[in-house]
């Protein structure tokens, strides 16, 4: 019983090693020695995650197309979840919330585990609070706590129930899910929930009313996404700080932030984050009375937010596209499988017509065995079927190009095969016929001359 427990545990991490998420060093070290698909997929997986937490959202599309052709061609279900999630994340760091919530909506048709359904749940919970759709988020952390306990989603959804309960403005309620999370942090170190960890204990903190604990877990959360290059989480988690600073009074420190905020913001190239940044800083300038500067300000949150439509267009346009190319890959991957079995069945038809041919000449060619015509009849239509059916094989994609895919013109073409062949398996059979009634009778003569010799030196 020791030993099956054992046993047991070591295939239980074994299992739970792809989930986690290497180093992008590591991951391109595995790309490039991977041994197997799911080691490649894991390489990639890992590196597409420090790509669209880095703000390096094309770099990331590339390694999404990648990982989506490897799922496809295995055609594992859990692979292809992961993907979709992968996907939804990448659009959830650049503020694409409507195209992140079908891409996690697409990978839960794939998510058969209750794993993969705990995690997309809890995906869709964030997306879901951080829109301010609270409610719905509830729902859905419900829906991810009900498929099952493991230690990594048991990890996101008490972060996400600390974030849903931070904006019902129930900070006591979040802070004992955010420490649950944090008793879990060291199993699993992501640090994009990390640093969503560490902003929601600062708001919690504030709302309670305890301003030191809340500045210091600001100021660790700014910090900490500085060190694992999080632009993203930067920005987002950096505004809530400037909003508590601004609240202080502490006019300065929240302008110096914004403006190193901003910076990220336009190097990442995250539109909304820009918009509300210009924000604070107007809200900064305007209270110090530096009417030049507000006013600056003023007109860049004003110019985002029109930048922001544009934008939106131009990523719906981006998305559109990136969607396209996905299924251009899955209708590849199908169309090498359809080429691959075509193949397969070619020689399958060559070994079955040569089996056929070869008993079919040995029957006609032995001098020892005498055969019956029914034999050789039936041999011969069994040749003409399967030869029939091999020349359909070769022709077929051919005839679906030339007849853009017209199925009656295709039946005019394989019947007009078909009348070439039957006049030739029709000589043949005749041919093979006459060859075997020859034999036949050579076989029976030889045979009554035998006879006649044993009789006469009988006598």
């Amino acid at each position: 019983m020791k030993w099956f427990l054992i046993l047991f545990l070591l295939l239980f991490l074994t299992g739970r090693l792809p989930a986690q998420y290497l180093p992008a060093d590591q991951a391109r070290e595995l790309i490039g020695n991977a041994k197997s698909p799911i080691e490649k997929f894991r390489g990639y997986r890992s590196l597409d995650r420090y790509y669209y937490t880095t703000g390096l959202y094309d770099s990331s599309a590339m390694m999404q197309k990648k990982m989506y052709t490897l799922a496809a061609g295995l055609k594992n279900d859990s692979l292809m979840a992961a993907v979709y999630r992968a996907i939804g994340n990448r659009y959830t760091t650049k503020s694409d919330y409507n195209y992140a919530l079908n891409a996690n909506f697409k990978g839960l048709e794939y998510a058969k585990t209750d794993e993969n359904k705990a995690i997309l749940y809890a995906n869709l919970t964030y997306l879901y609070a951080i829109t301010g759709n609270d409610q719905v988020a509830l729902n859905y952390l419900k829906k991810s706590e009900a498929h099952g306990e493991f230690y990594m989603s048991t990890f996101n959804r008490s972060i996400f129930y600390g974030l849903v309960y931070n904006n019902l403005n129930k900070p006591d309620s979040a802070l004992a899910y955010l420490q649950k999370a944090a008793d879990l942090a060291a199993k699993y170190p992501d640090p994009t929930m990390t640093s969503i960890l560490l902003a929601q204990t600062g708001k919690a903190y504030e709302l309670k009313g305890y301003a030191d604990l809340a500045e210091v877990y600001y100021k660790r959360v700014l910090a900490y996404c500085k060190i694992h290059n999080l632009a993203s989480g930067q920005i987002r988690h950096g505004n809530l700080y400037c909003d508590f600073l601004i609240k202080s009074g502490n006019y300065a420190q929240a302008r110096n932030i914004a403006l190193e905020n901003l910076a990220v913001a336009r190097k990442a190239g995250i539109t909304e984050g820009m918009g509300a940044v210009a924000e604070i800083l107007r809200k900064v300038y305007a209270h110090t009375l530096n009417k030049d500067s507000a006013y600056y300000y003023a007109v860049m949150q004003i110019d985002y937010k029109d930048s922001v439509t544009n934008q939106k267009r131009l990523a719906e346009f981006q998305n559109l596209t990136f969607g396209q190319q996905l299924r251009e890959i899955d209708e590849q991957t199908k169309a090498d499988e359809a080429a691959e079995r075509q193949e397969q069945n070619i020689q399958y038809a060559l070994i079955a017509v040569g089996i056929i041919t070869f008993i079919l000449l040995f029957l006609l060619l032995s001098r020892s065995i005498i055969t019956n015509t029914k034999v050789i009849e039936f041999l011969g239509i069994l040749v003409l079927l399967i030869v029939f059916e091999f020349i359909n094989l070769l022709v077929h994609p051919f005839l679906e190009r030339l007849t853009n895919h017209s199925q009656v013109l295709m039946l005019l073409v394989l019947v007009g095969i078909a009348a070439l062949l039957v006049p030739l398996h029709h000589r043949a059979e005749k041919w093979a016929t006459k060859k075997l009634v020859e034999k036949n009778k050579a076989i029976r003569l030889a045979a009554a001359r035998r006879t006649i010799e044993k009789l006469e030196g009988g006598e």
